[in-house]
């Protein structure tokens, strides 16, 4: 079972390179985006349901 930090975080593959990048879902909502440790920018998109 996923810790509470865990459960507060949104977590993506770089489309560019493949990195996972781990974003806080506050600042995910609030941005729209993530940053990848190569520099690449990723868009997000709310997720339904």
């Amino acid at each position: 079972m996923p810790s509470k930090d865990e459960e507060d975080d949104v977590e993506v593959r770089c489309p560019k390179c493949g990195a996972t990048i781990r974003v806080a879902l506050a600042e995910a909502e609030r941005t729209n985006k993530a940053t990848c440790p190569n520099g690449h920018e990723v868009p997000l998109a709310k997720a339904l349901g």
